[in-house]
């Protein structure tokens, strides 16, 4: 597309954004506390010991922080200055069998949609010298600048020199080019998903960074929380004087039509509201970022070192830790595979009530518990979550597999029933996707071989790849006899 396409357009946004000021009203302080719980605690070796790292949400353009009370004291807060990033170290030594305890820390946060309002006229040039431009414009570890991704670039861009719409024409091909399907974490990094031209949303926001950086655009990811507890990660890209704006692939590419995946309208509609996007444009998540997000860590490859413990770990993302961190920032020593931990955050009037919190951290142990075969457990916790919000689409998915490992197999079908009339917002293709695999995996059981490949084959038209769920219903697929015998 020629410059004056983006240009035209950039003006038609700047008319979309004015009119969607009241989106932009100033947003109160929200009281919430992040809560660790170690659960069902098992000493199994000598001098065990829990350690946690986890970031606190960081003040970022259109994001206002203040941290409350840390509990316990931690061992050490990093400090990040140019991402703006502080991770927590925890140690609990004094871990005795069969005593639960949690870790927590409280903070006040207002979000409100950010408009970057950039004259791509105006753009001053980069300090190429600063340490902020040399960081953000060098390869990494999952955002690697390969010659196919350089030659790309320069490819899509052409004669265009100006680095607000070199960013905005990336921008416009991932989203046009790149699949989304949730990849292995072995899987992940710009050169794996540019290469098969797939990814989640963290994989469309390196594949943009690295694009971006083989041209001298720094570029970096934001790693966010929802109300809902769920992941979600985006690019930015930094335009001077107007400083870092963000760029959403992932959520950009539903409001193209016909791009890979056709996404339903209502679906569109029920992202918009949850996400607090004001309007149906694939452009406005170019320059524009919605309110209900909670930006947890920015940045790749944040690195931790503790010398008085000979600690020192590399984290390619923090989601905000623990185990929404790749590697796993907690680590277990001297304890039983039975005892759990779960890290979330939780706002509301009972956001620092322990028992209130304890009874969330059963909820949300409760895929803990059915991975590791504890189904009671886990169907407990699934029945509270059910009960209080009987549309939760995973919570039905999950407890539709409980039943499963039961042998309950018509209650099973009626949990999957459930997850796919239920909400999981942007999510929602994903859980869609595994009900029908696990309806068709219920019918076998029932011997009913037409209703389950009908199954399998609604898992392979919904078109979403999650977790390997269209390589499940083509296996299954194939060992089924085939129709009429």
């Amino acid at each position: 597309m020629s410059r004056a396409h983006y240009v035209k357009t950039f003006v038609i946004l700047a008319l979309l954004v004015g009119a969607a000021a009241a989106y932009g009203a100033k947003a109160k302080m929200t009281p919430c506390r992040y809560w660790h719980f170690v659960e069902d605690v098992e000493v199994t070796g000598e001098a065990p010991e829990v350690r946690l790292w986890v970031a606190l949400p960081v003040n970022h353009r259109g994001q206002k922080v203040e941290i409350g009370e840390i509990y316990p004291e931690p061992v050490k807060i990093f400090e990040d200055p140019l991402g703006g990033n502080r991770i927590i170290f925890w140690r609990q030594t004094d871990v005795k069998d069969g005593e639960d305890f949690y870790f927590y820390y409280d903070f006040k946060y207002a979000a409100e949609e950010v408009n970057a309002d950039v004259d791509p006229l105006k753009i001053e040039p980069y300090d190429v010298n600063s340490a902020e431009y040399k960081r953000y414009t060098q390869s990494e570890p999952w955002i690697e600048i390969t010659d196919d991704i350089r030659a790309k670039a320069a490819e899509v861009v052409g004669d265009e020199d100006n680095p607000y719409f070199q960013a905005w024409i990336i921008y416009d091909w991932v989203v046009r080019n790149v699949l989304y399907r949730y990849p292995d974490v072995e899987a992940r990094g710009a050169a794996k998903s540019f290469a098969r031209r797939s990814g989640d949303c963290g994989e469309f926001s390196v594949v943009i960074c690295a694009m971006c950086r083989s041209l001298g655009i720094p570029a970096r990811t934001v790693t966010s929380r929802g109300h809902w507890n769920g992941g979600h990660q985006w690019a930015e890209v930094l335009i001077p004087p107007y400083g870092w704006v963000p760029v959403d692939g992932s959520v950009g590419q539903i409001f193209v039509p016909g791009v890979k995946i056709s996404v339903p309208k209502p679906f569109v509609a029920e992202t918009m509201k949850e996400w607090g996007i004001p309007v149906w444009d694939a452009n406005w998540l170019y320059g524009n970022l919605y309110p209900h997000r909670l930006i947890v860590s920015v940045g790749n490859n944040h690195r931790v070192d503790y010398p008085a413990l000979d600690v020192v770990k590399t984290f390619r993302f923090l989601q905000p830790g623990g185990w929404s961190a790749y590697p796993p920032a907690v680590e277990l020593t001297g304890l039983s595979d039975k005892t759990v931990d779960v890290g979330f955050f939780l706002g509301g009037d009972k956001h620092d009530d322990p028992a209130f919190a304890r009874e969330k951290a059963g909820e949300r142990l409760a895929n803990v518990y059915l991975e590791i075969g504890e189904y009671a457990k886990a169907e407990a916790g699934l029945l509270q979550t059910v009960k209080e919000n009987p549309d939760s689409a995973p919570a039905w998915l999950s407890l539709g597999r409980v039943y499963l490992e039961q042998g309950k197999t018509d209650e099973a079908i009626d949990a999957f029933h459930k997850c796919l009339a239920g909400k999981g917002g942007s999510t929602k293709l994903m859980f869609d996707a595994w009900a029908h695999n696990y309806l068709g995996v219920s019918y076998e059981k029932k011997g009913d071989d037409a209703a389950a490949r009908k199954e399998f084959m609604w898992a392979l038209a919904r078109g979403c790849d999650y977790a390997g769920s269209l390589a499940f219903a083509e296996e299954h697929l194939d060992g089924l006899p085939p129709p009429g015998e």
